[in-house]
């Protein structure tokens, strides 16, 4: 087949596709939400009650080293998500767990990684890090 053949049928395949409508890519603002309801979280003030209260969980931050170093919670134990798949058995089964970041969303991913490997109790903690600075 000759260039000029072929460059002729790209140029009716590049016609063909632009007839097809296409919808603007908006894979955030629809895998927010999904995640939001996919993954239990616990609010700030929730968070709070249990501390004031000496419940017994176990809080871990999946944030980076720089990141944890900046500020945390008191008692987190530092785990970055990168590194969770390589650690996670570190971490107690049966008791609640909940897991924060800066904004909620590595969060989430970290608790559905570690429901799907039996920590039925883990959280995400709403808003994350960014949160529970200003609430304090």
């Amino acid at each position: 087949m000759s260039l000029h053949v072929r460059l002729a049928a790209l140029a009716a395949c590049l016609v063909c596709l632009s007839a097809v409508p296409v919808q603007p890519a908006r894979a955030n603002e629809a895998l927010a939400p999904v995640l939001q309801q996919a993954v239990p979280t616990i609010e700030v003030r929730d968070l709070q009650t249990l501390i004031k209260e000496k419940a017994f969980f176990f809080l871990l931050d999946v944030r980076q080293p720089e990141e944890f170093a900046q500020g945390h919670i008191e008692g987190a134990v530092l785990m970055p998500l990168g590194g969770l798949p390589d650690s996670y058995q570190r971490i107690p089964k049966g008791v609640k767990l909940v897991v924060y970041c800066r904004s909620g969303h590595r969060s989430a991913k970290a608790v559905s990684f570690l429901r799907d490997h039996g920590y039925d109790k883990a959280v995400s903690l709403s808003g994350g890090y960014t949160a529970w600075s200003g609430a304090q």
